[in-house]
């Protein structure tokens, strides 16, 4: 028999069965082994380049990027395509398209593109139904559209789900423009919408190693999920809590859209709820986080290579692995609850180095103690948003006091964030 090392007895991977088969997927995939798609590969008979137009359904969020002049990027599952011979195809699979931002913008408020009386624009939310003229992108299976035209939302219950939710999201546009660039801010942290968002403090962020908090992840959903979870238990008893939490997840979820974050964050929540209502032992952390990763990877495989995936599950990771046995070191001689935040978030920044590195080419070593600083008060913004909001749909004449007020715990986050941001990185 062979014997292992004394300290690799200790390691996770070899006493868990779950964190052992995540710990092999990843460094099988990830070491390139086997290649991981998407589960929808877009397939046509003709290249890409013969294709002038995309028939399909929008099936991701609208987010904006700089390529193509500040266009905006969302994925089309294509059920049609017309050759530039003029010939007419059935076609399968995801194709991602750039849509001008003049396309999107067109019912956005304060825009420079919004149409006066939305008159002629173009709902490009999940669910909405399009025919696309298109030209090819940059990468295989890209396009970059010349002009659209809305084919309805259909009439099933799901399609008029989705149109509403997309409804929804518009007049949730509107009412925190109205609040400023404070409402850019929360407008970007409950719905993951981002072209509101200040430059300089997307930037700052970026800089101060706080992406983290402006990219929908646990923390968000912590939010909505507590804050229903404590509503419920003063309101009713603790199975229609557990209920109120549940939905309150999975509404958060279906308003802001599934990304890799949150997504993840959705699933570990999901699979403590679960053993909580089968009245089962509470799992480890790392046996949640594992049983998380080979779902997703199952689930979404084309979220594998995203950052945001990397990065949300490796911090994750690092606080489990790092930062617990280090608040542990330190909690007895410490303030606890400084000691707590700092060594999570020195045990995400450790964990996350060397992803960070590869993906961006350096390192932010202020974030460990920017994100002390900055996550409660941003926590803080988050509640009195959502305070502000119920507020506001009940006594509109609220708004330009809330508005003033949250604009007010804007500048101190933006003056924290521009401070964080000046710190030198690490790069290599």
């Amino acid at each position: 028999m062979v014997k292992l090392p004394k300290w690799l007895r200790y390691l996770p991977v070899l006493k868990n069965p779950l964190v052992s088969a995540a710990v092999i997927c990843a460094v099988v995939v990830y070491a390139g082994v086997v290649s991981v798609q998407s589960r929808n590969p877009f397939a046509s008979l003709f290249s890409d380049n013969e294709i002038c137009l995309l028939v399909g359904t929008v099936v991701s969020n609208p987010a904006k990027t700089s390529a193509f002049n500040g266009s905006y990027r969302t994925d089309i599952a294509v059920e049609k395509i017309v050759a530039k011979s003029g010939a007419t195809s059935s076609a399968g699979g995801v194709a991602s398209v750039f849509f001008p931002s003049a396309v999107v913008e067109s019912l956005y408020p304060g825009k420079l593109y919004t149409v006066a009386k939305r008159q002629g624009g173009i709902l490009i939310e999940t669910g909405a139904h399009l025919s696309l003229s298109v030209r090819g992108g940059y990468s295989e299976h890209e396009f970059v559209v010349t002009s659209a035209t809305e084919l309805g939302w259909g009439s099933g219950f799901f399609s008029r789900v989705r149109y509403f939710r997309a409804l929804c999201r518009l007049q949730f546009k509107r009412l925190l423009y109205s609040w400023g660039k404070a409402g850019g801010l929360l407008l970007a942290l409950l719905s993951g919408s981002r072209e509101y968002t200040e430059g300089i403090v997307s930037d700052s962020f970026r800089n101060a190693g706080l992406s983290h908090i402006l990219a929908l992840s646990g923390m968000h959903l912590s939010l909505f999920s507590g804050l229903a979870l404590f509503l419920g238990k003063k309101a009713a008893s603790r199975t229609i809590a557990d209920g109120l939490q549940l939905g309150a997840i999975l509404f958060f979820v279906w308003f802001a859209g599934i990304s890799p974050s949150l997504f993840r964050a959705m699933l570990c929540s999901l699979i403590l709820f679960g053993s909580s209502l089968l009245r089962m032992n509470r799992p480890t952390g790392l046996s949640v986080l594992s049983a998380s990763f080979l779902l997703h990877l199952m689930l979404f495989p084309g979220h594998l290579q995203s950052a945001a995936f990397m990065l949300s599950y490796g911090a994750l990771a690092g606080i489990l692995l790092i930062g617990v046995p280090v608040r542990r070191l330190f909690s007895r001689r410490f303030l606890p609850k400084l000691t707590s935040a700092l060594s999570d978030s020195a045990g995400a920044q450790m964990f996350t180095a060397p992803i960070t590195l590869r993906l961006f080419g350096k390192l932010m070593p202020v974030g460990i103690f920017a994100s002390v600083v900055v996550s409660p008060l941003v926590v803080f913004f988050l509640y009195a948003g959502l305070l502000g909001i119920m507020l506001c749909l009940m006594l509109p004449f609220l708004s330009p006091a809330i508005g003033a007020i949250l604009n007010w715990f804007y500048e101190l986050i933006k003056s924290m964030t521009v401070f964080f941001a000046g710190f030198p990185a690490l790069t290599v």
